[in-house]
């Protein structure tokens, strides 16, 4: 509690100083440090995650110096990462460049897919709570999902908003319910990936990591891809060396539903 009302305290000056609001925002503190504030939900702790990854991987990623939770808001401290995102460096990268970046990931997400899930088939947060993933709730939390089937429901109820016919059967009847269900980040793109060269330095913003089936990464790799057509064109391709297996049936289903949320496909 201490913790937080300081970190609300150098909040509140910022603030005061710069004449903004940093809800929801990375705020730069001194010391090479930045401050992360998020609204406080029944999702996993975003700090939990990093540590619970720390622990188990050797994935890259930012060091987190203090967290609390006070009056319905996260706050997390981290050493500031050195580098630039991928989003920028992508497009210029050289084919060789590009290639040891897919290296790199595949090994990194390999390693977050070996480590066991201790809550059997269901898809749900490091804890076994719900979880927030923007491609199924822009609203908060959802779930926890006792199994696949469970969450294609979702899926088909998300989608089911902007068209009444991802309800019909045979979008039903396409989806998968036997994959296995490994930890996964949610959000592996070139924003969220942070590069020195063409070295990884850390993967961030974990907030929508858990346990999910096993095709949800290469989903959410291709569900927001960078914004230029160059860009988005050579991601889309290097996704699909990020995994050791074929996930071209699962990536068309998703096509097909997600045409009625976003303009990519």
């Amino acid at each position: 509690m201490f913790l937080a009302l300081v970190i609300i305290l150098v909040v509140d000056i910022l603030q005061v100083v710069r004449g903004r609001n940093s809800q929801g925002r990375i705020v730069d503190l001194p010391f090479g440090l930045i401050l992360k504030i998020s609204s406080a939900t029944k999702a996993a702790k975003e700090a939990d995650i990093i540590r619970f990854v720390q622990r188990h991987t050797s994935v890259p990623i930012p060091r987190v110096v203090a967290s609390d939770e006070v009056f319905g808001d996260r706050y997390l401290v981290m050493k500031k990462v050195a580098g630039e995102s991928l989003d920028r460096t992508w497009p210029t990268m050289d084919p060789a460049q590009r290639a040891r970046i897919v290296e790199q990931l595949h090994s990194y997400i390999t390693q977050l897919r070996s480590l066991p899930s201790p809550h059997d088939r269901a898809v749900c947060s490091l804890y076994g709570t719900p979880l927030f993933d923007v491609r199924i709730t822009c609203t908060g939390p959802v779930g926890p999902f006792a199994n696949e089937d469970a969450f294609n429901d979702r899926l088909l109820e998300t989608t089911a908003i902007y068209d009444k016919r991802a309800t019909l059967p045979e979008y039903r009847s396409r989806l998968r319910a036997d994959h296995a269900i490994v930890f996964t980040h949610g959000d592996i793109a070139p924003r969220n990936i942070m590069v020195d060269g063409d070295t990884i330095v850390a993967l961030i913003d974990w907030e929508q990591s858990g346990w999910y089936p096993e095709h949800w990464e290469m989903v959410k790799a291709i569900w927001c891809p960078p914004y230029t057509k160059l860009s988005r064109d050579l991601w889309m391709e290097a996704v699909k060396d990020l995994f050791d297996k074929d996930y071209e049936a699962e990536q068309q289903v998703e096509r097909d539903l997600s045409e009625y949320i976003v303009g990519f496909f």
